[in-house]
């Protein structure tokens, strides 16, 4: 099941005006999202550790207040070795870099998508599901060759949809759209109301 909220340019949920006074918000420190991160920080782990590199560079569009980078700090100068940089445009996740000591871009990575640095594996968590079109990001992700960690909610359908989503998935229908872009979704795993899964290309 895929299920499209808005017609094609109607949605207002994906711009940086609905998105410039949300308040931060510390998904790490909350249940359930922390749960989501934890296993995406599992799934970029597995991945670095199979990827026969010196450091895996890791790019998490749409991190928030940097929630994941952080989780993923410890293997910076550990063995894998990890270099993680993250991209968001709402400001107030801005405070959360800042005291999670980690290294993000304030950056609308849709529109900027030139500007984003090449890696080895992108991530996507609860990011999609709010993108005017989240097939032609994945297809974007894919076209680098690179590797995806990506989340979204599986519980979510026409009649109940959080109010900042513009799309909602069902595992089956969320690996269509992976495998459509060219991947090959390796993993999947359902935590509490998110499924998390690592697709490589094919």
């Amino acid at each position: 099941m895929e299920y499209r909220r808005f017609s094609p340019g109607e949605s207002t949920v994906s711009t940086f005006a609905y998105h410039e006074h949300r308040e931060r918000a510390p998904h790490l420190e909350q249940d359930g999202h922390r749960e989501r991160l934890l296993m995406a920080r599992d799934l970029v782990v597995h991945f670095a550790m199979g990827h026969h590199a010196p450091i895996t560079h890791v790019v998490d569009l749409g991190c928030g207040d940097g929630g994941l980078l952080q989780l993923l700090q410890p293997y910076e100068h550990g063995d894998p070795r990890i270099d993680a940089t993250g991209y968001d445009f709402a400001p107030a996740n801005i405070y959360g870099w800042v005291e999670r000591l980690v290294d993000g871009v304030s950056l609308d990575f849709v529109t900027d998508w030139d500007r984003i640095e090449l890696a080895d594996l992108y991530v996507l968590t609860e990011v999609l599901e709010h993108l005017e079109d989240p097939h032609e990001m994945v297809r974007r992700i894919a076209e680098r060759g690179a590797a995806l960690v990506c989340s979204s909610p599986w519980i979510e359908h026409q009649g109940s949809i959080d109010a900042s989503h513009a799309w909602a998935w069902d595992m089956p229908g969320y690996v269509a759209m992976l495998e459509g872009a060219g991947f090959q979704v390796v993993q999947s795993e359902r935590v509490t109301w998110s499924q998390v899964h690592l697709a490589v290309p094919r």
